[in-house]
C-alpha cells in the first residue's frame, strides 16, 4: 500500500517564524528556479509547522514584518502514514496544489503535491476494471503480445471451468426444461438480472475495501444488501411472474399460475444471494490473502448463474407434478 511517506519529497523551502519578510524574499530569490514549489513552509526551532507562507502575502508586506505576523496559522497537513484515501479525504473539496506532510509531533517530514496524489487515484480506478476480468493493471494496447497471453489466458481457462460448473447445473435438469420449455426462455433475464445485482454489490464491496482496506464494514455491508435484495427481488420478481404468466397463457401451458409463481420465487431467492455474495466473496478473498479485484467477477458470476438458474429449475421440478 502506498503511503503519503512514499510520495513526499523534501521541503524546498523552510522559513522561521522569527524570520523578517526581507529575508524570505532573499531566500526565495536564492533558491534555484527548477525546483517546484508552491509555499514556503514555517517551522520553529524545534522543526515543529506552525504555518505556510503564501507568495502574495510576502510580496505586499512590509519588509521588517516578520513571517510570523504574515504567514498562515490555519492550514492542512497530512500524516505520513495515511494512504492516498485518507490523503484525498483529507483534502477534499479543497483546491490547494501543494501539502505539508508531518509526523505524530507535528514536526514537519517533507511535501507532497495534489497532483500527485489524484494521478494515483485515477490510474488505480482506470486498472480496476481490467484486473476484474483477469487484465494486468499495467497492460495496454503496446504491451507485448506473449506478456498479454501470460497475464489473461489463465483467467480464461478459470472463467471456462466455472461456466461449465453453471452448465452443469442445467443439463441436471434437462428432464425439467424438456417438459416445460417456457421457462428455459426466462433463464437467461434471471442469470442476467441476478449477474446485475451481484456486479452492484460487489463494486461498492471493493470500493470500500480500497478506502478503508479492511473489512470492519462486512456486517453493516451484509445487512444493507439483504435489505436491498428483498426490496429489488419482490419487484423485479412480479415483473418476471407477470412475464412467465402472460407468455404461459398465450402458448396454452399448463398452470401459468403456478409457472409464474416459480419465476418470482427464483428471481427473489436468486436477488437476494446475488447482493450477499457480491458483498462477500471481495472480503474472503481478502481474508485469504488474495487480490479481490481480479477474482471476485468471476467467482461472482458463477454463483449467480447457479442459484439464479438452478432456484428456477429446482422450483419447476419440485412443483412440476401440480402441472400434469
Amino acid at each position: 500500500m502506498t503511503t503519503i511517506a512514499d510520495l513526499m519529497h523534501p521541503p524546498v523551502l523552510v522559513l522561521n517564524p522569527k524570520d523578517s519578510v526581507a529575508h524570505a524574499i532573499e531566500a526565495i530569490r536564492a533558491t534555484p528556479r527548477d525546483r517546484l514549489y508552491t509555499y514556503p513552509m514555517v517551522a520553529d526551532a524545534k522543526g515543529k509547522l506552525v504555518g505556510i507562507c503564501v507568495m502574495r502575502d510576502l510580496i505586499l508586506a512590509d519588509p521588517d514584518d516578520r513571517i510570523a505576523d504574515v504567514m498562515l496559522s490555519k492550514f492542512v497537513a497530512l500524516k505520513a502514514g495515511y494512504d492516498v484515501h485518507e490523503a484525498l479525504d483529507a483534502i477534499r473539496g479543497l483546491e490547494i496544489p501543494e501539502y505539508p506532510v508531518c509526523n505524530k509531533r507535528g514536526r514537519l517530514s517533507g511535501v507532497v503535491r495534489a497532483a500527485r496524489l489524484h494521478t494515483l487515484e485515477e490510474e488505480r480506478l482506470a486498472a480496476v476494471p481490467g484486473r476484474m476480468v483477469g487484465v494486468a493493471a499495467g497492460e495496454v494496447v503496446a504491451t507485448p503480445f506473449l506478456a498479454s497471453v501470460r497475464s489473461r489466458f489463465p483467467w480464461l481457462i478459470v472463467n471456462l471451468l466455472t461456466v461449465f460448473a453453471a452448465g452443469l447445473v442445467v443439463g441436471y435438469f434437462q428432464h425439467t426444461i424438456d417438459r416445460v420449455v417456457l421457462l428455459a426462455a426466462f433463464l437467461p433475464v434471471l442469470a442476467g438480472q441476478s449477474g446485475n445485482t451481484g456486479a452492484q454489490s460487489l463494486a461498492i464491496t471493493l470500493r470500500t475495501l480500497e478506502r478503508h482496506g479492511d473489512t470492519a464494514f462486512y456486517r453493516a455491508a451484509m445487512w444493507k444488501e439483504l435489505r436491498l435484495g428483498i426490496l429489488h427481488g419482490i419487484a423485479t420478481g412480479l415483473l418476471v411472474a407477470l412475464a412467465i404468466y402472460l407468455s404461459a397463457l398465450y402458448e396454452g401451458n399448463k398452470g401459468p399460475g403456478t409457472l409464474a409463481s416459480i419465476g418470482f420465487v427464483a428471481t427473489l431467492v436468486s436477488v437476494i444471494v446475488s447482493g450477499l455474495s457480491g458483498a462477500s466473496v471481495p472480503v474472503v478473498l481478502k481474508k485469504l490473502g488474495a487480490d479481490p479485484a481480479v477474482a471476485s467477477s468471476i467467482i461472482l458470476s458463477t454463483i449467480t448463474d447457479i442459484v439464479s438458474m438452478g432456484s428456477m429449475l429446482l422450483l419447476a421440478t419440485l412443483l412440476i407434478a401440480r402441472m400434469t
